[in-house]
């Protein structure tokens, strides 16, 4: 039998408990914060072949939401193990009293180190485009790379 687990991160996002409280689903899939968390979300889905769901599944696929509207699923592919899939998903869920956010998921029958390897890989997505974002707003030309699961990124201004 399974049931559901939680990680947790350092991102904490300060804005966001008030809005969760106060304001409409709308509202918060509009916040600059959580924008990048969806970017970040996709990215690695795209590079998994999975997809974007507003909730994950419990052991008897029970839809359970999550208050950012993500959770990322990957299928069980052809060619690669069982263990490398999300089948019920695994939840973005940020606390509406602290603002920290937090994976959850029913992590039965997935490779306990893929489950982190996709957790990890979303909070240095984010982290890279959060930095890309302020780094353009003060005028950066900025360059990523990425190179053996690392991002580097560059910023550089130019004298007119």
């Amino acid at each position: 039998m399974s049931h559901i687990e939680e990680g947790k991160t350092n991102l904490v996002f300060r804005e966001l408990p008030s809005l969760l409280r106060n304001g409409t689903q709308e509202a918060l899939a509009e916040h600059p914060c959580i924008k990048l968390l969806q970017q970040a979300v996709l990215l690695v889905a795209r590079k998994y072949d999975g997809q974007i769901l507003p909730y994950y599944y419990n052991y008897w696929d029970r839809q359970l939401p999550t208050n950012t509207g993500l959770a990322l699923h990957i299928p069980v592919q052809e060619g690669k193990s069982a263990g490398e899939a999300l089948p019920r998903g695994i939840g973005l869920v940020v606390d509406a009293e602290t603002g920290a956010l937090a994976f959850r998921g029913d992590s039965w029958g997935v490779d306990p180190a893929f489950y982190e390897q996709l957790q990890r890989a979303i909070v240095q997505t984010y982290t890279a485009l959060a930095h890309m974002a302020v780094l353009r707003q003060m005028n950066y030309e900025v360059r990523t790379e990425q190179v053996e699961g690392k991002i580097t990124i560059t910023g550089g201004t130019y004298a007119a």
